[in-house]
């Protein structure tokens, strides 16, 4: 982050980030680094673990509360914890699903057709393994096959099942992703066991439960070497379920809840509605999973010239008939890539224009992980008013001059200049106000001299971004930091940077990143967190 801090005026706080980490070589000796805490269940997490473990899709966590955010990611185990919402929430939750399974997909709990002890015991046997991701100690089938028995005798055996699997549902073992392995002697480095691993993977992977022969390679040892480990990622990435994993760090790096929730001055944009907000939100969504599915590339997601479009979204491009989406490969370079996208664009604009400093901050934190900190205290960040009269270009220039806002606008306008060829709905535009659009501009520093220079337009920047190595690194290291769950370290600084080498290498192939982390000595081994001071 050195270039842009020493750009900004004094008196402005720097940025509440990760501690500052240093350029290794890529040669470097990778550090243990720290353990991540117990890791509760998001929202998103939880519902596809119901849908895998009981069938269920009618997404029960609506109604939890939202996580806390940090860089933008909503599983940072520090910060997502339960509270009293979350506990009323879970009751809610286990009470319907353990009623609706029963109901409506009996052979998904009930792994036996008699309604005795013995098939009671084999249901907490079999659903316990699936539920907790991990066979149950001798103390848990105890517990849960007095429960068992107790309900039975007083309501039957499906009033036992029921019972039984709601307490499965609220138990910490099913709630929180126990990563930890530690054992009864506490050691400085602690090796994750097979069916953590499984865990670890599956959630990066497919955002959902181990699968059956994921639980058997952890439990013959599969898991146990570096080998298994990548071949077992590797089926998973082969698997449909794996766009899940990938689109789980999509959307909430692209923020696609905000995309969809984004609104318009009707006096302004006339055209606007929610129901082309919705719209946005999907055609973005449709955009990545495109990308993913077809190249799988950083390159690919900056410059690909596909765009989606339904009836909503007439305006942008090819009519398409309905609501279905029309998947369209765009002429010239007004639409290439993620920084062109509809929906992108309307989200990081105003309501009543476009804006410069929320689209070129998107560039410069997001892709480059190079942000400027806040303004200094007492700084005016009012954006200049919409005018009738003169570009917004021209508007941003004169405010962005005053005390307090040159020392970082100097670096942010710059970039976000380059998208004034589209409104704040998105759409192209050659003149505002009568004027010539001027879309010139660039990076103006970097850690990362190949970025710098002038460019006119988004498609010229967008094809410098996509040949970035430091662009690489900032995304690698997003990624892997969402795989983790956690904030980064110093300890952390050589791994990112032989996975961000590797993600390079590979020409920006996001399963490569994947695998790169899953291979990484960080997700296999960390420094035991209750012996780190």
């Amino acid at each position: 982050m050195f270039g842009l801090l020493a750009g900004c005026k004094p008196g402005g706080q720097p940025p509440i980030v990760d501690p500052p980490i240093d350029d290794p070589r890529v040669d470097c000796v990778p550090s243990v680094t720290p353990g991540t805490p117990l890791r509760l269940l998001t929202r998103a997490e939880y519902d596809l673990t119901v849908r895998d473990l009981l069938g269920a899709t009618n997404r029960p966590s609506r109604d939890f509360p939202r996580e806390p955010l940090a860089h933008g990611l909503d599983n940072d185990a520090v910060l997502n914890q339960v509270t009293g919402a979350h506990v009323a929430g879970y009751l809610e939750a286990a009470e319907f699903l353990a009623k609706d399974t029963l109901v409506n997909r009996r052979s998904a709990v009930v792994p036996c057709g008699t309604t005795d002890q013995a098939c009671g015991e084999l249901f907490i046997a079999t659903t316990g393994l699936k539920a907790f991701r991990r066979p149950l100690n001798a103390e848990e089938r105890a517990n849960l096959n007095t429960l068992f028995t107790t309900i039975n005798a007083t309501e039957g055996f499906d009033g036992a099942i029921e019972v039984t699997l709601q307490s499965m549902l609220q138990s910490p073992q099913f709630l929180y992703r126990d990563e930890q392995a530690l054992g009864p002697v506490p050691m400085p480095v602690v090796t994750l066991g097979g069916f953590e691993l499984a865990s670890r993977l599956s959630y990066f992977l497919w955002g959902t439960m181990p699968d059956e022969q994921l639980l058997e390679a952890a439990a013959n040892g599969t898991l146990d070497t570096p080998e298994g480990l990548e071949r077992e990622a590797r089926r998973m990435l082969a698997d449909g379920r794996s766009a899940d994993g990938m689109m789980r760090f999509f959307s909430q790096w692209l923020y696609l809840d905000g995309v969809e929730n984004t609104e318009k001055n009707p006096a302004v944009y006339p055209q606007f509605s929610p129901a082309l907000a919705t719209a946005w939100r999907a055609s973005l969504e449709l955009f990545v999973k495109d990308v993913l599915a077809h190249e799988g590339t950083l390159s690919a997601l900056l410059t690909s010239n596909v765009m989606y479009t339904n009836d909503a979204m007439s305006m942008y491009g090819p009519a398409a008939p309905s609501a279905a989406f029309v998947r369209n490969e765009m002429p010239g370079t007004q639409r290439k890539g993620l920084l062109t996208q509809p929906g992108f664009l309307a989200f990081k604009a105003m309501p009543d224009g476009s804006s410069p400093v929320r689209r070129g901050i998107f560039v410069l934190d997001q892709l480059m992980c190079e942000v400027p900190p806040p303004p200094p205290a007492g700084a005016n960040i009012t954006p200049p008013a919409p005018s009738v009269s003169t570009t917004t270009r021209a508007r941003f220039a004169a405010h962005s001059q005053s005390d307090g806002c040159i020392g970082c606008h100097r670096f942010i306008d710059p970039v976000g200049f380059t998208f004034e060829n589209y409104d704040g709905m998105g759409l192209w535009r050659d003149t505002e106000n009568g004027e010539a659009i001027d879309a010139t501009g660039g990076v103006k520093i970097s850690r990362d001299t190949q970025v710098i220079g002038d460019v006119t337009g988004v498609a010229e920047l967008s094809a410098k971004l996509a040949t970035s190595r430091n662009v690489h690194d900032c995304v690698a290291k997003e990624v892997y930091r969402f795989a983790l769950g956690r904030s980064l370290t110093q300890a952390d600084t050589c791994t990112t940077t032989l996975v961000g080498d590797r993600f390079m290498k590979s020409g920006g192939n996001f399963k490569e990143l994947m695998l790169a982390i899953v291979q990484s000595d960080s997700f296999r081994r960390n420094a035991n967190p209750e012996m780190t001071p």
